[in-house]
């Protein structure tokens, strides 16, 4: 078992390379299935839950933003990357990203806030959206919010 899916629930991607390094998995067929899995359990992830947050444990905007929703009311699914994982999450986020518009590009950096299986974006557009007056609405259209 990978040591990152020990610790996340079953709807949580595969992240990371360590398929190929020491873990004792033989490359070949096992390894492409665990990347398409990776793509089709992030997609997942982020197309089953109304907001989902990408974020370290140990950031402070990532905390920021979290706690900006939970006031609101909302209850957002957060999926927590360590440090050795961001960079390769990055990549596979900013991937699935690039057939959505072109205006939102692709996450660069964590928090990564998706809203209704779209991506918002990071700390700065979840508080321009909250200081707008764009962002309770928007809760409200993906069924986040109820009042």
């Amino acid at each position: 078992m990978d040591r990152t899916s020990a610790r996340r629930s079953s709807v949580a991607p595969a992240v990371g390379g360590s398929s190929s390094g020491g873990s004792g998995t033989p490359s070949g067929h096992p390894s492409n299935r665990t990347k398409r899995k990776a793509k089709t359990g992030f997609a997942k992830l982020i197309g089953e839950n109304a907001v989902l947050i990408i974020s370290m444990s140990e950031c402070c905007m990532c905390v920021i933003v979290k706690s900006l929703l939970v006031s609101l009311g909302v209850n957002p699914k957060v999926f927590n990357v360590d440090e050795e994982e961001k960079t390769s999450v990055l990549m596979k986020l900013s991937k699935m990203n690039e057939g959505a518009s072109s205006g939102t590009g692709g996450p660069w950096e964590l928090p990564a806030v998706y809203i209704g299986g779209k991506y918002l974006g990071g700390v700065d557009k979840v508080m321009e959206s909250h200081i707008n007056g764009e962002l309770v609405p928007m809760l409200r259209e993906v069924g986040a919010l109820w009042l």
